[in-house]
């Protein structure tokens, strides 16, 4: 019998029999379904059981390990990068602006790669692909391209798409069209590490109060070296700039409470973030705002920015407090160094 048939005998035999799987048999399960061995329709009732019993850590951490292992991942000789994962489902009412987040951050030092699709179930949301598409820049790099636009000073920044660093795991896209609800799948493919450093950071949003403890795990077991996880709109990346949000940080090993009020970065706005013309998200508006943003124009944009940028550099260490990191942040913004650096990404 199959790993995929021995999982689905464990876990799918209603809600007082099913049995939990080992962190092996979950990573077993999952290669199988990577390389395509597995008919659609074992692959979907898996998932799906996986989702009505509610994921073990072992279980996330078998299918992120079997993820992870079909995925390209350069190694940079240098000392921080930043991974940044907004829903790979992308966005519906806000304009997701922190597509321009990366650029920003690299202009501070700090190389940064963010992870998506180009479209993505159930949800089919504007994505940062789409974004950085009508803004000109290419989203389909090569694992080597994505690491050569990080090692460029002038650079220092990149887009990575699943398409092209895990294909297996991107093959699976019409299948979870028609799982309809989302699977694990979802929130673990936010947790890959295409690019590594000497110390490797995650940005990383949430909704559900649950998630929490399950990204904390699931970061140190996928050995990143700090997370930021982040109450964003819409599970993205960057809180609320109307109130405090509570945020949780990752660093030295411990999970400290970590919440944000925009008022310590400088930032005062009666709005969440920036809302899409008609409560509908839109790739070309939101390119054009971006854009504005990294040329100097002041509003909810650029506050998004401001907030996302600097709760990254506090992450990071590269700033004390959150008034010296919104002040480098606008500085890059103000200067031209936002814009020179988005525009040296092909």
């Amino acid at each position: 019998m199959t790993a995929v048939a021995e999982a689905i005998k464990k876990v799918a035999t209603g809600p007082h029999l099913s049995k939990d799987l080992t962190l092996d048999e979950s990573r077993a399960a999952m290669q199988a379904i990577l390389a395509g061995e597995v008919d659609p329709v074992q692959a979907a009732v898996l998932l799906i059981a996986l989702r009505m019993k509610r994921e073990t850590d072992d279980e996330n951490l078998g299918m992120l390990q079997a993820m992870q292992a079909v995925t390209a991942q350069e190694n940079l000789s240098m000392d921080d990068v930043m991974i940044l994962s907004d829903p790979f489902n992308g966005f519906g009412r806000h304009c997701p602006v922190a597509a321009f987040l990366p650029a920003v951050l690299a202009a501070c030092g700090l190389p940064t790669v963010s992870q998506g699709v180009y479209e993505m179930g159930p949800k089919f949301g504007v994505t940062h692909a789409q974004v950085l598409s009508a803004a000109g820049r290419h989203v389909s790099l090569s694992a080597s391209q994505i690491s050569a636009q990080l090692k460029s000073p002038e650079c220092g920044w990149a887009y990575s798409d699943q398409a092209q660093l895990t294909p297996g795991l991107f093959a699976l896209q019409t299948l979870r069209k028609l799982i309809i609800k989302r699977p694990s799948l979802a929130t673990l493919e936010k947790l890959l590490m295409p690019v590594k450093a000497r110390r490797t950071h995650l940005l990383i949003g949430f909704v559900h109060k649950a998630y929490p403890p399950v990204l904390d795990f699931l970061a140190r077991a996928a050995g990143y070296d700090s997370a930021f996880i982040v109450r964003g709109l819409e599970g993205g990346v960057v809180p609320t700039l109307r109130e405090t949000s509570m945020n949780y940080l990752l660093q030295d090993g411990t999970l400290h409470d970590m919440p944000i009020d925009p008022a310590d970065f400088g930032i005062n706005q009666a709005t969440r973030g920036v809302v899409a013309n008609a409560n509908q998200a839109d790739a070309k508006q939101t390119a054009e705002l971006g854009l504005a943003a990294l040329a100097g124009d002041s509003g909810v944009t650029r506050d998004v920015l401001i907030l996302g940028g600097a709760m990254a550099l506090l992450q990071t260490g590269k700033q004390a407090s959150p008034q010296h990191a919104a002040d480098q942040i606008r500085a890059v913004l103000d200067d031209g160094s936002a814009t020179a650096h988005f525009q040296q990404a092909t």
